[in-house]
């Protein structure tokens, strides 16, 4: 989909949606330093086992990605994410990306992403 600018911290917000048994494979990266300030994950219906994961891909190098959320989605349909204390989110390095997967392999379900951040640098 596409991304809004708003005026707060420079304040930035991307969608992704899925149709029905499309998997999730998306990325969100800055070309300054960021902050990932909030991820909300809604499901059209109760999921099987499937795990949805949030992993740091470190610019840096493989050693330094990090996962940071691993969610089994056993008959869950939404899943809010604040890392770090949930006021100023996680300082991420400028071309470091964080990578959303979810198999999907329900056919039946469809779903949709929406992940605020914020850049911190020019």
């Amino acid at each position: 989909m596409g991304s809004v600018i708003c005026n707060e911290s420079d304040v930035r917000v991307e969608y992704f949606a899925g149709a029905e048994g499309v998997a999730m494979n998306e990325t969100v990266s800055s070309t300054s330093d960021w902050r990932l300030m909030h991820v909300r994950l809604h499901l059209s219906g109760a999921s099987g086992v499937e795990d949805f994961v949030v992993q740091i891909d470190s610019s840096t190098a493989a050693v330094h990605d990090t996962v940071l959320l691993t969610t089994a989605m056993n008959g869950l349909s939404n899943v809010t994410f604040s890392p770090g204390d949930g006021s100023d989110g996680i300082w991420l390095k400028e071309d470091d990306e964080v990578d959303f997967t979810y198999p999907n392999a329900t056919a039946q379900i469809s779903w949709g992403l929406e992940v605020i951040y914020r850049s911190v640098g020019s």
